[in-house]
């Protein structure tokens, strides 16, 4: 089965990608439809109209409300509230989720991805981790990713940007196939991403979506055009397609060419009014009548005037440009932004031939109007005609199989003064389902009375656990690298001697880096939990709090720890050759990861929750002391890194420019952040939706009913002082 997996779909939404999926699925075959699904990763969808339109398609709606918080294995999931990063990464569970209900009743051969937002994320990892989709192509098209047009548009962008960087290079790192327009897009976004040519080339097909007009068959030739003939913006007004170029061009073929009397319009709509209006101040007042601004065209008003104009594409990025194809098809003349690597070289725009080229210039536009009136390029764009991914035969990838084997893991646990922990955290390793386990638990000179004895007690009451006694106190960083030099295991599972694991955790990692020889860590989605509630561990759904990791975090990874909790899985020989820098008093761990992700190191993330962090008192993370000293904590931590733009090579603490708010600000707008996406949760719930209807309706139907309940709940109080006053 053929799978699109979307958060756009045309009619349904506006935009390129989901135009591009509805074209594909315009010049299927009935046979072909009926072998394709769509996933479409949303709330509102009209499922009765996409029936009439596609009633060969299965349709799956991964919604808010078939979102699973726990599975059929018991294994947990964060709710929406907890992805504060952003919330693309929940999308991409959404996204699994669905997929998997699917491949519950068919085979899925070929699923394919669209780039923003890094949609593929979670189902490549239940891949990666060999949960599911084994035999399932897992592809990305490039459509265009969000991180880039953020680099080329002039947008603010935060922290939640840095997250989906990070979400859709990992997207592309991981999957099986990416899908590419035209071959200069794909190297314009392997570029960006900074992918190797050996690894994005065997992975790169090149297939363009189909083109289908809604209006009109595709004319022979394009428009003879005249001094009447308009000039069109059909782009949308946003600084990224570069409207301000077009006027400028526009003003200055004007004055060049007095004799022209058609008009300059936009054909186009704006989602922002101030920037619209800062637009239309850019028309000298000489010219104002000769601009048109027609905002609410609908599709036949939009036909013709891309079919009877000159349409301008001043954009220096795009995909493919959907909108410039459907303007060459329908006989409109297409000046286009020779930079742009949508038009570039080697793309089916030819200059002076299907198209006329600017260099991306106002004065180069000027010329190029001058030209396109004069009738030049006369033929119509071709679309490029390869073979559709989905009909190729799977491409091996580098990584292969490893041979059966059970290699020994060694859980390295350091230990302070937390003997009342230490017993439940060594029972949750030998409760793993994986055998092949030694654990190492390393004593930094513990100086309470009753984690002493604790080690004392330990010593050879296990023949898979071993205990190593610090000489002298030497701190968390340097206990972590003595446990390095005992372990014999061929992976390391670090755990601090207050936390939990899941039981299935090490069996799941293991299998995935015996599988994945160019993947170095598997790192664990993590559930808070108070003392109180460890008992409920392995049967509860929602934990206190919650920790979400994205592995290869470069981007965010800078000002957040989103690599993962100093908990992870990974081979020995990476976390011996990393070490542990030990003049660090804290984010040791942050610090490593950053390291590892420089390096070049490849990273499996679970889905589901299989870490659990003991949230204590008086945890070292969470004390006022700890959060007071961020800003110089953070300082140790980048001191040591580089990086580099061009021939500089800086000291990486410039970005601490970047973070100076204060550590109290920072911390209390995260949990701000926090609490709002709770309270969002909690007020899109049916149970408080439905109350508030409720409400609602008495208001408006029934007063009496609020009053009256009003008025009992103030008896009621005053019951209940009488009650405990007498007590």
């Amino acid at each position: 089965m053929r799978v699109f997996v979307t958060t756009e779909l045309f009619p349904f939404t506006h935009g390129g990608i989901g135009r591009s999926i509805a074209n594909m699925l315009s010049v299927s075959s009935e046979q072909e439809l009926a072998s394709t699904a769509v996933v479409w990763v949303g709330d509102e969808f009209d499922a009765a109209r996409f029936e009439m339109l596609y009633p060969k398609v299965r349709l799956i709606v991964a919604s808010r409300e078939t979102y699973r918080l726990v599975d059929d294995d018991g294994i947990s999931y964060p709710p929406e509230w907890a992805f504060t990063a952003t919330e693309w990464h929940w999308q991409s569970v959404r996204a699994m989720q669905g997929l998997l209900r699917l491949a519950a009743e068919k085979s899925l051969d070929y699923v394919e991805f669209h780039d923003w937002g890094g949609l593929a994320f979670a189902s490549l990892q239940e891949k990666l981790l060999g949960r599911a989709f084994a035999d399932t192509v897992l592809a990305v098209r490039l459509h265009t990713a969000d991180s880039l047009l953020a680099d080329v548009d002039s947008r603010p962008v935060d922290k939640r940007a840095l997250a989906v960087y990070d979400l859709e290079r990992k997207a592309l790192a991981d999957c099986d196939v990416i899908v590419a327009q035209l071959p200069e897009v794909a190297r314009a976004m392997q570029a960006f991403f900074a992918f190797a040519d050996d690894d994005w080339n065997a992975r790169l097909v090149l297939h363009a979506s189909p083109v289908v007009l809604d209006i009109g068959a595709v004319a022979a030739r394009s428009i003879e055009p005249s001094s009447d003939t308009n000039i069109v913006f059909s782009s949308k007004i946003q600084h990224l397609k570069r409207p301000e170029l077009f006027v400028r061009g526009c003003c200055g073929f004007l004055r060049a060419n007095p004799d022209y009397r058609g008009s300059i319009v936009f054909a186009a709509h704006s989602s922002d009014e101030n920037y619209q209006q800062r637009i239309e101040r850019m028309v000298p007042a000489d010219l104002r009548q000769r601009f048109q601004f027609l905002d609410k065209l609908n599709v036949t008003e939009r036909h013709n005037a891309v079919s009877r104009s000159v349409c301008v594409f001043t954009s220096p990025f795009e995909s493919f440009c959907l909108a410039a194809y459907e303007a060459s098809m329908s006989g409109g003349i297409c000046v286009v932004n020779a930079t742009n690597p949508a038009f570039g070289e080697h793309s089916p725009w030819i200059d002076d031939v299907n198209s006329i080229k600017f260099d991306g210039g106002a004065p180069s536009l000027a010329a190029a109007l001058g030209r396109a009136i004069k009738g030049g390029a006369r033929d119509i764009v071709r679309v490029p005609q390869t073979a559709a991914p989905w009909t190729l035969a799977p491409k091996p990838r580098a990584d292969a199989p490893a041979v059966d084997s059970m290699p020994l893991v060694s859980v390295v646990v350091p230990h302070f003064n937390l003997g009342h922990y230490l017993v439940r955290t060594i029972d949750s390793v030998l409760a793993s389902t994986y055998a092949n386990v030694e654990l190492v638990v390393v004593d930094d000179c513990s100086t309470e009375r009753f984690s002493q004895l604790a080690i004392e007690r330990l010593e050879g009451i296990h023949e898979r656990l071993r205990i190593v006694r610090n000489e002298m106190n030497l701190g968390l960083a340097a206990t972590r690298n003595v446990a390095l030099t005992h372990v014999r295991g061929d992976y390391v599972l670090t755990l601090d001697a207050d936390d939990l694991i899941s039981p299935g955790f090490i069996e799941l990692a293991v299998g995935a880096l015996t599988a994945r020889p160019g993947y170095d860590f598997v790192i664990p989605q993590t559930g808070f939990f108070l003392d109180a509630d460890e008992g409920q561990i392995g049967r509860q759904v929602a934990f206190t709090d919650y920790a979400v990791f994205f592995g290869e975090a470069a981007a965010i990874g800078m000002y957040e720890n989103r690599f993962s909790t100093a908990t992870c899985l990974a081979r020995t020989r990476v976390l011996r050759e990393l070490g542990y820098r030990e003049e660090l008093e804290a984010y040791e761990d942050w610090d490593m990861y950053m390291r590892a992700t420089a390096a070049g190191k490849r990273f499996v993330v679970t889905n589901g929750i299989h870490f659990f962090y003991r949230r204590r008192q008086e945890s070292m993370y969470h004390t006022p002391e700890r959060l007071a000293r961020h800003r110089s904590l953070y300082h140790d931590l980048i001191r040591k890194k580089t990086w580099r733009t061009g021939v500089l090579r800086m000291p990486l603490y410039v970005v601490e420019a970047g973070t100076s708010r204060g550590a109290e600000a920072e911390a209390l707008m995260e949990r701000v952040e926090a609490m709002q996406a709770r309270l969002n949760h909690f007020e899109r719930s049916r149970a408080v939706f439905a109350v508030l209807k409720l409400q609602s309706w008495a208001q408006r139907n029934a007063p009496w009913v609020a009053r009256l309940a009003r008025k009992g709940a103030r008896v009621a109080r005053g019951m209940l002082r009488r009650l405990r006053s007498r007590g």
